[in-house]
């Protein structure tokens, strides 16, 4: 007799083994999905992070970090002006001569440039060295400052922002005669200081220059006023040259 025999178990397990094969795609294809979803939340989140960041906080910490780096150009430029006129001994009274006619009328006055150039020189090197102070230093600012708010100021960790000297300060002096009233004139010399300095804040730096007029030379000379004065509008300027008051 003949017999036919039939391995139903042997089919159904080559169709189990075949179905797990396709489990595996599946698990892979939901992994995938999830790897690409994280990368995009992540992706949003550090867009939206830096964008409130660029637009929100850092002009916050710029504009503060200006105030300071500001204060401190300022200081550098009036130390380095005490300290020039203090090694030199220079009694700014003496920077300028003036002459007199037999009626006690001012006639010409003169400029001292050489000493005021030598003024100005020293100025420059003084300035560099109050600056190279700072280098590398940092200005903290506490963060609840950031939120604008009077019971968080001065809270919080700290935000580092880093002073850099950048370039050279430029000098150079003026001088002006202006009326202040009936017979009597205000002479001024002074010197104008510029000076450039850089802060460093997480994700931006940012150039500040602060420019300042240091008086040398505040004087009130009574007396009559000379018929070549000058009238400039809204400025009221005198500007005298030797022998300018000559009648």
């Amino acid at each position: 007799m003949l017999a036919i025999v039939i391995d139903i178990g042997g089919d159904m397990r080559r169709n189990i083994k075949g179905r797990k094969p396709r489990k595996n795609k599946n698990k892979k294809k939901r992994f995938g999905a999830y790897v690409f979803i994280l990368i995009a939340v992540l992706s949003l989140s550090f867009i939206f992070v830096y964008t409130y960041l660029d637009k929100q906080i850092l002009p916050i910490v710029v504009a503060m970090s200006q105030l300071k780096i500001k204060t401190i150009a300022t200081q550098s430029i009036n130390d380095a002006v005490r300290r020039t006129l203090a090694e030199k001994d220079i009694n700014t009274d003496e920077l300028v001569t003036y002459f007199y006619n037999e009626k006690g009328e001012i006639v010409s006055c003169g400029i001292d440039t050489i000493t005021i150039n030598e003024i100005c020189a020293d100025v420059i090197d003084k300035i560099a060295e109050e600056v190279d102070k700072y280098a590398d230093e940092t200005i903290p600012i506490p963060s609840g400052n950031l939120i604008g708010s009077n019971i968080f100021a001065n809270t919080g960790p700290n935000i580092e922002v880093e002073i850099l000297p950048f370039g050279t300060a430029t000098i150079n002096y003026d001088r002006e005669f202006k009326s202040t009233g009936i017979n009597q004139i205000n002479h001024r010399v002074w010197l104008n200081i510029e000076t450039t300095m850089q802060v460093v804040v997480p994700l931006a730096s940012e150039k500040v220059t602060v420019a300042q007029q240091v008086t040398l030379v505040d004087r009130i000379i009574s007396g009559t006023v000379p018929p070549n004065y000058v009238n400039v509008p809204d400025k009221n300027i005198l500007d005298v040259a030797p022998g300018g008051f000559d009648n």
